[in-house]
């Protein structure tokens, strides 16, 4: 069920950030093991029972959830969790586990070759064939549905020996960079910013005619993206952007009386998913290393029942511990 990619993405990234952290064996065999079931799962695109949308030669995975997507392959589905399995191949290049057999080797490769194919190429060709637009699928009409594939092509770029898929990579980064710079209105000394594109002049992102605040649960993804970059060393993200979204979090985002954060990023309430702002986990939580009244806000909060309630606990703990070990 494609639809749970999304909430694999949680366990993908608590252990990324648990391999970044200590390096340690026992979490990579689980990263592995995880990525090697999901990859095994997928199925030719043309065989898949009961499959409502394409029928190509491309592996893939349809959703089983009951709404429009079901019986149908979603690429946001994929990006959630594709974003986080990038990462953790460029991540391992470092540790050494690579280089301790050749079955390490050719595990690597054999992943990267599957997501050049069917996650990456896929999606570029399918975009083009339904919109004539090879980056629609990739950029849709909200920045944090961009952010999870901005990130896997900033990741995908300089593993990747595929000239045509560095350059094609390095088109969507750009763009996405240009969309979200332009989405980001500075207030005092944070941002606040819609979830809907603000301006897709010059882009191939959709255009919705409509301006709605980002919700902070959604918001996540953005600010997950704008940390990744800038540790990656993408020169479009500097620590003056870091130290907005800190102070838009302590500023905005957080009600310091009742502990909890609020809906939106503005301080708002959202209608639509009352009491979702207190899922911080995926990208929030990282601004901890960044500012110690950030990390205070979130020990505070980790007392709370919000961890067990939104699913978010080895997330955020495995999020905070990697602040804590890499200070």
């Amino acid at each position: 069920d494609a639809y749970q990619f999304m909430s694999l993405r949680k366990t993908i990234g608590a252990l990324n950030s648990m391999i970044s952290a200590t390096g340690e064996q026992y979490w990579i065999n689980q990263q592995v093991s995880i990525i090697d079931h999901l990859i095994q799962s997928a199925k030719i695109s043309s065989q898949i029972p009961n499959n409502l949308s394409f029928k190509d030669d491309f592996k893939g995975w349809i959703s089983l959830a009951n709404n429009e997507t079901y019986h149908k392959e979603v690429p946001l589905d994929e990006g959630y969790s594709f974003f986080y399995i990038m990462q953790f191949l460029f991540l391992i290049r470092h540790t050494g586990w690579l280089e301790e057999n050749d079955s390490n080797m050719q595990w690597w490769n054999y992943t990267l070759a599957f997501i050049e194919r069917n996650i990456w190429t896929k999606w570029y060709e399918r975009s083009f064939s339904v919109f004539k637009n090879n980056y629609r699928y990739f950029l849709k009409s909200r920045v944090h549905m961009g952010s999870h594939w901005a990130g896997l092509a900033m990741y995908l770029n300089t593993l990747t020996s595929n000239k045509q898929i560095q350059s094609q990579t390095a088109i969507l980064i750009q763009q996405y960079d240009t969309l979200l710079k332009r989405n980001l209105n500075k207030s005092q000394d944070g941002y606040i910013w819609n979830s809907t594109y603000d301006n897709v002049e010059g882009t191939f992102a959709a255009d919705t005619h409509k301006n709605i605040i980002q919700d902070v649960s959604h918001g996540n993804h953005v600010v997950s993206y704008i940390v990744a970059a800038y540790e990656f060393g993408n020169n479009n993200w500097t620590l003056a952007d870091i130290h907005k979204l800190c102070y838009t979090l302590k500023e905005y985002v957080y009600d310091r009386k009742k502990n909890l954060f609020h809906d939106n990023v503005d301080g708002s309430s959202n209608e639509n998913r009352p009491g979702w702002g207190n899922f911080v986990a995926d990208g929030w939580v990282k601004l901890a290393r960044y500012d110690d009244a950030v990390k205070v806000i979130f020990k505070q909060f980790e007392k709370t029942k919000m961890l067990q309630k939104y699913n978010q606990e080895f997330q955020f703990k495995a999020n905070l511990q990697k602040n804590e070990m890499e200070e």
